[in-house]
């Protein structure tokens, strides 16, 4: 398969600082799920997109505190229930050169698709990365998509630097060439995610006391479980509750959100993605005694050693908000990390930029901001009426759709 870059009319190719740019060919390698251990090609080409992202996070990050792992892909190419995700490694002249991207809920009348464009940095300037992004939305409107989003890692802006602000208001992005691409695809900047790292030998020396003034706060209305692994049958259907909240409780702009059917069995599917990824749950929530609801939960995943523990959701009911709650389950479950795994030092999250009750709880906890992510949305046209819709979500789009 391949995609030419050239053969496109001069004022249609990309211009990156007054020179007009032609992408080389490329060619694209659509990842499946190796049939068994001994499927070489299909792990070989695994092994080759993992390292290709991780070439682009490296370069970011300065570090491999962000890599991505052969187990925590192959976890994700064989967890398919519900969603319906295409990866690509991108080739150019022989080289690795890319990696792309598409995926889309499998629930009925799911419209949002989830894009990432990534170029290697010694293959920048030349064209690839908008070759790339333009083909990898083909394939999500080929999966049914009418919005696309994209979340993609920036710096903040510095002072006298050129800023992109977000729709929001909240948060401001510094306009590099991943920024600038976006906009010169239509993309508008409708949220801002703050990145913060916390040292947590430093944190540890106040948990207690977060801790203790946020059960003041709570009082005895509140009970308080946590676990380490996949959460207690007992509480399956209420934590998958909870997590469906997250759709409709947590800050989201404008972009637009397709609703998520949780239930136990896909709580169970995504703890055992985790497992099989290699990736150790913590998991804290606060019970509300007189309902017997789950009203708080968090969740941190823990990589292998060496790599900071990563903070994923955290979520406060709309109804139980104004207890410290959130500050609550927070504590607890940090907590429970240092008894658990008191080798790990450091915890990466993200947070809106307008979502000020949970920055003020990192912000007391001693979070700092180390980078800004950016959502990026794009709406595409609807369909002419009488031209045939995409392929039905039962089914993967076919490696075919990635021919010129």
């Amino acid at each position: 398969m391949s995609t030419p870059g050239a053969g496109r009319p001069a004022h249609d190719r990309p211009e990156l600082d007054g020179r007009t740019l032609d992408a080389p060919e490329l060619e694209w390698h659509r990842l499946v799920a190796p049939a068994d251990a001994f499927d070489e090609p299909a792990l070989s080409l695994i092994a080759r997109y993992v390292a290709t992202a991780n070439r682009v996070t490296q370069a970011f990050w300065g570090d491999d505190g962000h890599d991505t792992t052969v187990d925590e892909l192959l976890a994700s190419l064989r967890h398919v229930e519900d969603d319906i995700t295409e990866r690509f490694l991108v080739v150019a002249e022989g080289r690795d050169v890319g990696r792309a991207i598409a995926s889309i809920a499998r629930d009925e009348g799911a419209s949002v698709a989830y894009l990432s464009a990534w170029v290697v940095p010694e293959a920048r300037g030349r064209g690839i990365g908008r070759a790339i992004a333009e083909r990898i939305e083909q394939v999500a409107i080929g999966l049914g998509a009418t919005t696309l989003q994209a979340w993609v890692d920036h710096r903040a802006p510095v002072e006298g630097g050129e800023a992109i602000p977000a729709a929001t208001g909240h948060g401001a992005l510094a306009a590099d060439p991943a920024a600038r691409l976006a906009v010169s695809m239509g993309y508008a900047l409708e949220q801002v995610d703050r990145i913060s790292e916390l040292d947590v030998e430093t944190a540890r020396r106040t948990l207690e006391a977060h801790r203790a003034d946020a059960l003041a706060h709570a009082g005895d209305a509140y009970e308080l479980r946590s676990w380490a692994g996949a959460t207690p049958p007992e509480l399956l259907d209420a934590m998958a509750v909870l997590h469906a909240r997250m759709v409709t409780d947590a800050p989201s702009a404008d972009l637009e959100v397709d609703d998520e059917r949780w239930d136990a069995a896909r709580l169970g599917r995504v703890e055992a993605e985790w497992a099989e990824a290699g990736l150790t749950a913590l998991q804290a929530v606060a019970i509300h005694r007189a309902s017997g609801e789950a009203v708080a939960f968090t969740v941190l995943l823990l990589p292998a050693p060496g790599r900071p523990a990563f903070q994923e959701d955290t979520l406060v009911h709309a109804d139980h908000r104004g207890h410290r709650l959130g500050m609550l389950v927070k504590t607890e479950n940090l907590l429970q990390l240092g008894r658990l795994h008191p080798d790990r030092t450091r915890i990466v999250t993200w947070n809106a930029e307008e979502n000020r009750p949970m920055l003020r709880v990192n912000e007391a906890l001693g979070f700092v901001p180390i980078g800004a992510e950016g959502g990026w949305q794009r709406r595409t046209p609807p369909p002419v009426e009488g031209q045939p819709r995409a392929a039905s979500r039962d089914r993967t789009a076919s490696a075919d759709s990635m021919e010129a």
